[in-house]
Protein backbone atom coordinates (compact mmCIF):
# COMPACT_ATOMS: atom_id res chain seq x y z
CA UNK A 1 0.00 0.00 0.00
CA UNK A 2 2.84 2.43 0.67
CA UNK A 3 4.19 2.38 -2.95
CA UNK A 4 0.67 3.06 -4.21
CA UNK A 5 0.26 6.06 -1.87
CA UNK A 6 3.63 7.49 -3.05
CA UNK A 7 2.50 7.20 -6.64
CA UNK A 8 -0.78 8.94 -5.84
CA UNK A 9 1.05 11.71 -3.93
CA UNK A 10 3.46 12.34 -6.84
CA UNK A 11 0.55 12.47 -9.27
CA UNK A 12 -1.31 15.01 -7.12
CA UNK A 13 1.73 17.25 -6.77
CA UNK A 14 2.40 17.19 -10.51
CA UNK A 15 -1.20 17.95 -11.42
CA UNK A 16 -1.38 20.86 -8.93
CA UNK A 17 1.83 22.36 -10.37
CA UNK A 18 0.48 22.10 -13.92
CA UNK A 19 -2.81 23.77 -12.94
CA UNK A 20 -1.02 26.65 -11.14
CA UNK A 21 1.32 27.27 -14.06
CA UNK A 22 -1.57 27.19 -16.53
CA UNK A 23 -3.11 30.12 -14.66
CA UNK A 24 0.16 32.05 -14.20
CA UNK A 25 1.62 31.50 -17.67
CA UNK A 26 -0.70 33.84 -19.68
CA UNK A 27 -0.02 36.76 -17.32
CA UNK A 28 3.73 36.12 -17.23
CA UNK A 29 3.99 35.74 -21.00
CA UNK A 30 2.11 38.97 -21.76
CA UNK A 31 4.57 41.55 -23.13
CA UNK A 32 5.05 44.79 -21.23
CA UNK A 33 5.18 47.96 -23.24
CA UNK A 34 8.03 50.25 -22.31
CA UNK A 35 6.81 53.30 -20.42
CA UNK A 36 3.31 51.84 -19.91
CA UNK A 37 3.28 53.35 -16.42
CA UNK A 38 3.16 56.87 -17.91
CA UNK A 39 -0.37 57.90 -18.84
CA UNK A 40 -1.45 60.87 -20.97
CA UNK A 41 -3.28 63.71 -19.26
CA UNK A 42 -5.83 66.31 -20.31
CA UNK A 43 -6.43 70.05 -19.90
CA UNK A 44 -9.57 72.17 -19.64
CA UNK A 45 -9.00 75.61 -21.17
CA UNK A 46 -11.22 78.63 -20.46
CA UNK A 47 -10.65 82.20 -21.65
CA UNK A 48 -12.07 85.60 -20.80
CA UNK A 49 -13.51 86.55 -23.25
CA UNK A 50 -14.33 83.30 -25.04
CA UNK A 51 -13.94 82.32 -28.71
CA UNK A 52 -10.13 82.44 -28.55
CA UNK A 53 -8.12 80.19 -30.89
CA UNK A 54 -6.00 77.71 -28.92
CA UNK A 55 -2.67 76.19 -30.02
CA UNK A 56 -0.76 73.63 -27.95
CA UNK A 57 2.98 73.32 -28.71
CA UNK A 58 2.31 74.97 -32.08
CA UNK A 59 -0.63 72.72 -33.07
CA UNK A 60 -4.14 74.20 -33.41
CA UNK A 61 -6.64 72.63 -30.96
CA UNK A 62 -9.87 74.59 -31.38
CA UNK A 63 -11.72 77.60 -29.92
CA UNK A 64 -12.69 78.27 -26.31
CA UNK A 65 -16.49 78.36 -25.84
CA UNK A 66 -18.40 81.36 -24.56
CA UNK A 67 -19.47 81.27 -20.91
CA UNK A 68 -17.98 78.90 -18.35
CA UNK A 69 -17.69 75.81 -20.55
CA UNK A 70 -14.07 74.74 -21.24
CA UNK A 71 -12.28 73.54 -24.36
CA UNK A 72 -11.16 70.01 -23.43
CA UNK A 73 -7.86 68.77 -24.89
CA UNK A 74 -7.25 65.07 -24.33
CA UNK A 75 -4.15 62.86 -24.73
CA UNK A 76 -1.64 65.48 -23.55
CA UNK A 77 1.75 63.85 -22.94
CA UNK A 78 3.20 64.20 -19.45
CA UNK A 79 5.81 66.96 -19.27
CA UNK A 80 6.19 70.65 -20.15
CA UNK A 81 3.97 72.35 -22.74
CA UNK A 82 3.23 75.82 -24.13
CA UNK A 83 -0.30 77.10 -24.68
CA UNK A 84 -1.07 80.14 -26.89
CA UNK A 85 -4.50 81.84 -27.03
CA UNK A 86 -5.25 84.23 -29.91
CA UNK A 87 -8.27 86.44 -30.57
CA UNK A 88 -8.75 89.36 -32.89
CA UNK A 89 -8.50 92.63 -30.99
CA UNK A 90 -6.49 91.02 -28.14
CA UNK A 91 -2.81 90.36 -27.51
CA UNK A 92 -1.73 86.73 -27.81
CA UNK A 93 -1.51 85.10 -24.38
CA UNK A 94 1.35 82.63 -23.80
CA UNK A 95 1.11 80.12 -20.93
CA UNK A 96 3.73 77.51 -20.03
CA UNK A 97 2.61 74.60 -17.84
CA UNK A 98 3.65 71.16 -16.66
CA UNK A 99 1.28 68.19 -16.61
CA UNK A 100 1.91 64.97 -14.73
CA UNK A 101 1.07 61.38 -15.67
CA UNK A 102 -2.70 60.99 -15.95
CA UNK A 103 -3.27 64.51 -14.57
CA UNK A 104 -6.35 66.60 -15.50
CA UNK A 105 -5.51 70.29 -15.26
CA UNK A 106 -7.76 73.38 -15.52
CA UNK A 107 -6.33 76.53 -17.11
CA UNK A 108 -8.17 79.88 -17.12
CA UNK A 109 -6.57 82.83 -18.96
CA UNK A 110 -7.66 86.46 -19.28
CA UNK A 111 -6.83 88.12 -22.61
CA UNK A 112 -5.59 91.71 -22.83
CA UNK A 113 -7.26 93.99 -25.39
CA UNK A 114 -5.01 95.69 -27.94
CA UNK A 115 -5.16 99.36 -28.80
CA UNK A 116 -6.40 98.45 -32.29
CA UNK A 117 -3.09 99.20 -34.00
CA UNK A 118 -1.34 95.86 -33.36
CA UNK A 119 -1.14 92.60 -35.31
CA UNK A 120 0.45 89.17 -34.79
CA UNK A 121 2.49 86.61 -36.72
CA UNK A 122 2.39 82.83 -36.10
CA UNK A 123 5.44 80.89 -37.35
CA UNK A 124 5.68 77.10 -37.74
CA UNK A 125 8.78 76.13 -39.73
CA UNK A 126 9.68 72.73 -41.15
CA UNK A 127 11.84 71.55 -39.48
CA UNK A 128 11.16 73.41 -36.21
CA UNK A 129 13.76 74.97 -33.90
CA UNK A 130 14.83 77.77 -36.27
CA UNK A 131 16.10 81.04 -34.75
CA UNK A 132 13.76 83.92 -35.66
CA UNK A 133 14.73 87.54 -36.30
CA UNK A 134 12.09 90.16 -37.03
CA UNK A 135 13.32 93.53 -38.30
CA UNK A 136 16.84 92.56 -37.16
CA UNK A 137 15.78 91.67 -33.57
CA UNK A 138 16.04 88.11 -32.20
CA UNK A 139 12.56 86.91 -31.10
CA UNK A 140 12.96 83.19 -30.26
CA UNK A 141 12.70 79.79 -31.98
CA UNK A 142 9.94 78.18 -34.04
CA UNK A 143 7.14 77.32 -33.41
CA UNK A 144 6.63 80.94 -32.30
CA UNK A 145 3.90 83.57 -32.10
CA UNK A 146 4.89 87.27 -32.12
CA UNK A 147 2.27 89.79 -30.95
CA UNK A 148 1.98 93.55 -30.61
CA UNK A 149 3.33 94.31 -34.10
CA UNK A 150 2.62 97.55 -35.93
CA UNK A 151 0.78 97.30 -39.22
CA UNK A 152 2.83 97.29 -42.41
CA UNK A 153 5.82 95.42 -43.83
CA UNK A 154 8.23 93.54 -41.56
CA UNK A 155 11.43 91.68 -42.49
CA UNK A 156 11.57 88.06 -41.31
CA UNK A 157 14.74 85.92 -41.13
CA UNK A 158 14.97 82.26 -40.03
CA UNK A 159 18.27 80.47 -39.32
CA UNK A 160 18.78 76.78 -38.56
CA UNK A 161 22.15 74.98 -38.58
CA UNK A 162 22.50 72.83 -41.69
CA UNK A 163 19.83 74.78 -43.58
CA UNK A 164 19.90 77.78 -45.91
CA UNK A 165 18.85 81.07 -44.31
CA UNK A 166 15.18 81.90 -44.96
CA UNK A 167 14.37 85.56 -45.58
CA UNK A 168 10.97 87.04 -46.41
CA UNK A 169 8.84 90.16 -46.06
CA UNK A 170 5.57 89.77 -44.15
CA UNK A 171 2.55 92.08 -44.21
CA UNK A 172 0.99 92.69 -40.77
CA UNK A 173 -2.57 94.01 -40.41
CA UNK A 174 -4.24 95.58 -37.40
CA UNK A 175 -5.90 93.00 -35.14
CA UNK A 176 -5.12 90.13 -37.55
CA UNK A 177 -3.05 86.97 -36.95
CA UNK A 178 -0.85 86.19 -39.98
CA UNK A 179 0.11 82.50 -40.28
CA UNK A 180 3.39 81.44 -41.95
CA UNK A 181 4.75 77.89 -42.39
CA UNK A 182 8.08 78.22 -44.26
CA UNK A 183 9.89 75.04 -45.39
CA UNK A 184 13.65 75.37 -44.88
CA UNK A 185 16.13 74.08 -47.49
CA UNK A 186 19.00 71.91 -46.30
CA UNK A 187 22.42 73.48 -46.91
CA UNK A 188 24.82 71.70 -49.24
CA UNK A 189 27.87 71.69 -46.94
CA UNK A 190 28.56 72.44 -43.28
CA UNK A 191 31.48 72.40 -40.89
CA UNK A 192 31.81 72.74 -37.13
CA UNK A 193 33.17 75.32 -34.69
CA UNK A 194 34.37 74.32 -31.21
CA UNK A 195 34.40 77.32 -28.88
CA UNK A 196 35.90 77.50 -25.37
CA UNK A 197 35.99 80.71 -23.32
CA UNK A 198 37.67 81.75 -20.09
CA UNK A 199 35.49 82.11 -18.09
CA UNK A 200 32.87 79.71 -19.46
CA UNK A 201 29.20 80.64 -19.77
CA UNK A 202 29.54 83.23 -22.57
CA UNK A 203 26.67 83.63 -25.03
CA UNK A 204 27.77 82.66 -28.56
CA UNK A 205 26.61 84.47 -31.70
CA UNK A 206 27.60 83.32 -35.20
CA UNK A 207 26.96 85.85 -37.96
CA UNK A 208 24.76 87.71 -35.48
CA UNK A 209 22.56 84.70 -34.60
CA UNK A 210 22.50 83.29 -31.05
CA UNK A 211 23.71 79.66 -30.98
CA UNK A 212 24.30 78.69 -27.33
CA UNK A 213 26.67 79.04 -24.37
CA UNK A 214 30.37 78.16 -24.06
CA UNK A 215 31.81 75.55 -24.05
CA UNK A 216 30.02 74.80 -27.31
CA UNK A 217 30.40 72.78 -30.51
CA UNK A 218 28.08 74.07 -33.23
CA UNK A 219 27.58 73.48 -36.93
CA UNK A 220 28.00 76.34 -39.40
CA UNK A 221 27.77 76.85 -43.14
CA UNK A 222 31.08 76.72 -44.98
CA UNK A 223 32.90 79.98 -45.65
CA UNK A 224 34.00 82.99 -43.60
CA UNK A 225 32.01 83.27 -40.34
CA UNK A 226 32.00 85.88 -37.57
CA UNK A 227 32.01 84.53 -34.01
CA UNK A 228 31.00 86.85 -31.14
CA UNK A 229 30.97 86.15 -27.40
CA UNK A 230 28.96 88.07 -24.81
CA UNK A 231 29.51 87.52 -21.06
CA UNK A 232 28.12 89.66 -18.27
CA UNK A 233 30.92 91.64 -16.62
CA UNK A 234 33.36 91.07 -19.50
CA UNK A 235 34.17 92.96 -22.72
CA UNK A 236 32.56 91.65 -25.93
CA UNK A 237 34.82 89.33 -27.94
CA UNK A 238 34.73 88.93 -31.72
CA UNK A 239 36.73 87.05 -34.36
CA UNK A 240 36.42 85.86 -37.97
CA UNK A 241 37.05 82.22 -38.87
CA UNK A 242 37.07 80.11 -42.03
CA UNK A 243 34.82 77.01 -41.90
CA UNK A 244 35.49 74.08 -44.23
CA UNK A 245 33.08 71.27 -45.08
CA UNK A 246 33.20 68.30 -42.70
CA UNK A 247 35.97 69.74 -40.49
CA UNK A 248 36.04 71.27 -36.99
CA UNK A 249 37.71 74.61 -36.23
CA UNK A 250 38.80 75.19 -32.62
CA UNK A 251 38.64 78.60 -30.91
CA UNK A 252 39.80 79.60 -27.40
CA UNK A 253 38.79 83.07 -26.16
CA UNK A 254 40.22 84.80 -23.05
CA UNK A 255 37.63 87.38 -22.04
CA UNK A 256 38.67 90.67 -20.43
CA UNK A 257 36.87 91.69 -17.24
CA UNK A 258 35.18 95.11 -17.28
CA UNK A 259 35.64 97.59 -14.48
CA UNK A 260 32.67 97.86 -12.10
CA UNK A 261 30.13 100.25 -13.54
CA UNK A 262 28.37 103.06 -11.73
CA UNK A 263 25.02 102.38 -13.38
CA UNK A 264 22.09 100.04 -12.76
CA UNK A 265 18.72 99.38 -14.30
CA UNK A 266 14.96 99.55 -13.78
CA UNK A 267 12.54 96.83 -15.00
CA UNK A 268 9.01 98.23 -15.42
CA UNK A 269 5.74 96.36 -16.01
CA UNK A 270 2.14 97.18 -15.19
CA UNK A 271 -1.34 95.74 -14.77
CA UNK A 272 -2.95 96.46 -17.17
CA UNK A 273 -0.16 96.70 -19.76
CA UNK A 274 0.36 99.43 -22.36
CA UNK A 275 1.14 102.25 -19.91
CA UNK A 276 3.53 105.03 -20.97
CA UNK A 277 6.69 105.05 -18.85
CA UNK A 278 8.63 108.20 -17.88
CA UNK A 279 11.98 108.25 -16.08
CA UNK A 280 12.70 111.60 -14.46
CA UNK A 281 9.94 113.11 -16.72
CA UNK A 282 11.63 111.72 -19.88
CA UNK A 283 9.54 109.30 -21.98
CA UNK A 284 11.17 105.83 -22.16
CA UNK A 285 8.57 103.56 -23.74
CA UNK A 286 5.43 101.46 -23.03
CA UNK A 287 4.98 98.51 -20.67
CA UNK A 288 4.82 95.36 -22.87
CA UNK A 289 2.17 92.66 -22.87
CA UNK A 290 4.75 90.11 -21.76
CA UNK A 291 7.88 90.69 -19.66
CA UNK A 292 9.35 94.03 -18.58
CA UNK A 293 10.35 97.31 -20.16
CA UNK A 294 14.10 97.34 -19.38
CA UNK A 295 15.59 100.77 -18.59
CA UNK A 296 19.37 100.28 -18.71
CA UNK A 297 22.41 102.44 -17.96
CA UNK A 298 20.55 104.33 -15.27
CA UNK A 299 22.97 106.26 -13.07
CA UNK A 300 23.16 105.15 -9.44
CA UNK A 301 21.04 107.25 -7.11
CA UNK A 302 17.45 108.42 -6.69
CA UNK A 303 15.09 108.50 -9.71
CA UNK A 304 11.37 109.07 -10.32
CA UNK A 305 9.34 106.58 -12.37
CA UNK A 306 5.92 107.67 -13.68
CA UNK A 307 3.28 105.60 -15.54
CA UNK A 308 0.33 107.01 -17.51
CA UNK A 309 -2.58 105.16 -19.10
CA UNK A 310 -5.89 106.57 -20.32
CA UNK A 311 -8.69 105.81 -17.88
CA UNK A 312 -6.29 105.20 -14.99
CA UNK A 313 -4.72 107.38 -12.33
CA UNK A 314 -1.17 108.54 -12.88
CA UNK A 315 1.29 106.37 -10.97
CA UNK A 316 4.51 107.89 -9.60
CA UNK A 317 7.23 106.37 -7.38
CA UNK A 318 10.79 107.26 -6.37
CA UNK A 319 13.32 104.42 -6.57
CA UNK A 320 16.91 104.07 -5.46
CA UNK A 321 19.18 102.57 -8.14
CA UNK A 322 22.40 100.80 -7.11
CA UNK A 323 25.42 99.95 -9.25
CA UNK A 324 25.09 96.64 -11.17
CA UNK A 325 21.59 96.00 -9.77
CA UNK A 326 18.10 96.18 -11.25
CA UNK A 327 15.08 97.68 -9.49
CA UNK A 328 11.73 96.14 -10.46
CA UNK A 329 8.60 98.30 -10.55
CA UNK A 330 5.28 96.51 -11.17
CA UNK A 331 2.24 98.55 -10.07
CA UNK A 332 -1.40 97.63 -10.46
CA UNK A 333 -2.90 100.77 -11.96
CA UNK A 334 -6.10 102.15 -10.46
CA UNK A 335 -9.04 103.22 -12.60
CA UNK A 336 -9.96 106.89 -12.42
CA UNK A 337 -12.18 107.61 -9.41
CA UNK A 338 -10.89 104.72 -7.26
CA UNK A 339 -8.49 105.19 -4.30
CA UNK A 340 -4.85 104.81 -5.27
CA UNK A 341 -2.47 102.03 -4.31
CA UNK A 342 1.26 102.04 -3.90
CA UNK A 343 3.89 99.48 -4.80
CA UNK A 344 7.29 98.93 -3.27
CA UNK A 345 10.15 98.47 -5.76
CA UNK A 346 12.28 95.37 -5.31
CA UNK A 347 15.98 95.12 -6.09
CA UNK A 348 16.96 92.04 -8.05
CA UNK A 349 20.27 91.17 -6.41
CA UNK A 350 19.50 87.63 -5.21
CA UNK A 351 19.61 86.08 -8.67
CA UNK A 352 21.92 83.59 -10.34
CA UNK A 353 22.06 81.29 -13.35
CA UNK A 354 22.11 77.57 -14.19
CA UNK A 355 24.27 76.06 -16.93
CA UNK A 356 22.43 72.92 -18.04
CA UNK A 357 24.09 70.17 -20.07
CA UNK A 358 23.13 66.63 -20.98
CA UNK A 359 24.64 63.58 -22.64
CA UNK A 360 23.33 63.30 -25.29
CA UNK A 361 22.42 66.93 -25.97
CA UNK A 362 18.99 68.16 -27.08
CA UNK A 363 17.12 67.27 -23.87
CA UNK A 364 14.20 69.49 -22.81
CA UNK A 365 14.94 71.24 -19.50
CA UNK A 366 12.31 72.34 -16.99
CA UNK A 367 13.00 74.26 -13.78
CA UNK A 368 10.45 73.83 -10.98
CA UNK A 369 7.92 72.57 -13.55
CA UNK A 370 8.43 75.39 -16.11
CA UNK A 371 9.96 74.59 -19.51
CA UNK A 372 13.11 76.67 -20.19
CA UNK A 373 14.85 75.28 -23.30
CA UNK A 374 17.00 72.43 -24.68
CA UNK A 375 20.52 71.44 -23.69
CA UNK A 376 23.12 72.83 -23.79
CA UNK A 377 21.37 75.91 -22.37
CA UNK A 378 22.14 78.77 -19.95
CA UNK A 379 19.15 79.56 -17.71
CA UNK A 380 19.46 83.15 -16.47
CA UNK A 381 17.66 85.29 -13.87
CA UNK A 382 17.08 82.34 -11.51
CA UNK A 383 16.16 83.21 -7.88
CA UNK A 384 18.79 82.15 -5.36
CA UNK A 385 17.94 78.94 -3.48
CA UNK A 386 17.15 75.29 -4.22
CA UNK A 387 15.56 74.30 -7.54
CA UNK A 388 14.59 71.07 -9.28
CA UNK A 389 15.60 70.45 -12.91
CA UNK A 390 13.95 67.77 -15.07
CA UNK A 391 15.67 66.54 -18.27
CA UNK A 392 13.49 64.74 -20.84
CA UNK A 393 14.55 63.27 -24.20
CA UNK A 394 12.71 60.82 -26.44
CA UNK A 395 14.11 57.31 -26.04
CA UNK A 396 15.77 58.06 -22.69
CA UNK A 397 14.75 57.78 -19.04
CA UNK A 398 13.61 61.08 -17.53
CA UNK A 399 16.24 62.54 -15.18
CA UNK A 400 15.52 64.77 -12.17
CA UNK A 401 18.29 66.77 -10.51
CA UNK A 402 18.39 69.21 -7.58
CA UNK A 403 20.48 72.39 -7.92
CA UNK A 404 21.39 75.08 -5.39
CA UNK A 405 21.67 78.58 -6.95
CA UNK A 406 23.68 81.28 -5.21
CA UNK A 407 23.26 85.01 -5.85
CA UNK A 408 25.56 86.31 -8.57
CA UNK A 409 26.90 82.83 -9.40
CA UNK A 410 26.31 80.17 -12.06
CA UNK A 411 25.39 76.65 -10.96
CA UNK A 412 26.06 73.66 -13.22
CA UNK A 413 23.69 70.76 -13.89
CA UNK A 414 25.00 67.83 -15.95
CA UNK A 415 22.64 64.95 -16.76
CA UNK A 416 23.90 61.65 -18.17
CA UNK A 417 20.72 60.23 -19.68
CA UNK A 418 20.10 56.47 -19.80
CA UNK A 419 18.46 54.88 -22.88
CA UNK A 420 15.13 53.17 -22.28
CA UNK A 421 15.80 49.41 -22.26
CA UNK A 422 13.15 47.07 -23.65
CA UNK A 423 12.58 44.03 -21.45
CA UNK A 424 13.82 40.87 -23.23
CA UNK A 425 14.48 37.41 -21.90
CA UNK A 426 16.82 34.71 -23.15
CA UNK A 427 16.90 31.00 -22.42
CA UNK A 428 14.07 29.06 -20.89
CA UNK A 429 11.55 31.16 -18.86
CA UNK A 430 11.20 30.26 -15.16
CA UNK A 431 7.56 29.35 -15.76
CA UNK A 432 8.54 26.83 -18.44
CA UNK A 433 11.11 25.30 -16.09
CA UNK A 434 8.42 24.69 -13.47
CA UNK A 435 6.11 23.19 -16.11
CA UNK A 436 8.85 20.78 -17.20
CA UNK A 437 9.47 19.79 -13.57
CA UNK A 438 5.76 19.16 -13.05
CA UNK A 439 5.54 17.06 -16.19
CA UNK A 440 8.61 15.10 -15.10
CA UNK A 441 6.99 14.32 -11.73
CA UNK A 442 3.82 13.07 -13.42
CA UNK A 443 5.80 11.00 -15.92
CA UNK A 444 7.97 9.54 -13.17
CA UNK A 445 4.95 8.60 -11.13
CA UNK A 446 3.32 6.82 -14.11
CA UNK A 447 6.50 4.85 -14.90
CA UNK A 448 6.86 3.87 -11.27
CA UNK A 449 3.29 2.60 -11.22
CA UNK A 450 3.84 0.48 -14.37
CA UNK A 451 6.96 -1.15 -12.93
CA UNK A 452 5.04 -2.16 -9.84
Amino acid sequence: MRPTRSIHLSLCIGIVLLLVMAMVLPAAAAPRAAGSNIAAGSILVRSIPGEAAVTLDGAYQGVTPQGNNPLIIENVDAGPHQLVLSKRGYLDTHHQFWIGSGQRSEIRLTLTATTGDAGSVSLISSPSGADVQLDGEYRGRTPLTISGLTSGQHQLVLDLPGYTRYSSSVEVQNGVMTYLDPVLTRAAAVGYISIISNPAGAFVYIDGTYRGVTPLVVSASTGLRQVELDHSGYADWSSWIQVASGTTVYMNADLQRLSTSSTGGIAVSSIPTGAQVYLDDAYRGVTPGYGDLELTDVSAGSHTVMLRLDGYQEYRITVQVSSDATVKVQPRLVATGNPGVTATPTTITNRGAIESNSTPTGARVSVDGLYKGTTPFMITDVPAGPHTLVFTLAGYVEREQAVEVRAGQTATANANLTPVQSQTRSGMPPVAVVLVLGAALVGGAVLAGRRR
